[in-house]
């Protein structure tokens, strides 16, 4: 009974743990970023997380009269013994401007030399 009541308390501290998010940490030049991990392991993109990290940059930006542009977000999604993890980068900009769309990074350059 005690390794089961042992167990119960590493497994809640674990998920507890899990679905803390760092807040908003700046990354310099007006730029910010928020990075959450998802609360319980799975497989795939939990967008909860992902909704919960555009909520709280939204707040962040808000109290300061602004509003969040995505600089870039970057999700990973769970897996077998893995937590997911959402990442955004973004700036609290005027609001009224014209929406654009995320422009993505490419993962690899290829680079043709003749």
């Amino acid at each position: 009974m005690k390794r089961l009541a042992y167990l119960f308390t590493i497994l809640t501290t674990f998920v507890v743990s899990g679905c803390q998010s760092t807040g908003v940490i700046p990354t310099g030049q007006d730029s910010y970023m928020i990075g959450k991990k998802d609360g319980m392991p799975g497989l795939g993109v939990s967008l909860t997380n992902k909704a919960e990290v555009y909520r709280e940059a939204d707040e962040f930006c808000r109290a300061k009269g602004l509003e969040v542009q995505t600089l870039e977000v970057t999700t990973t999604p769970a897996r077998l013994a893995q937590l997911g993890s959402t990442e955004l980068d973004f700036k609290c900009v005027a609001p009224g401007g014209t929406a654009q769309p995320l422009q993505k990074r490419p993962d690899t350059v290829i680079e043709i030399r003749k």
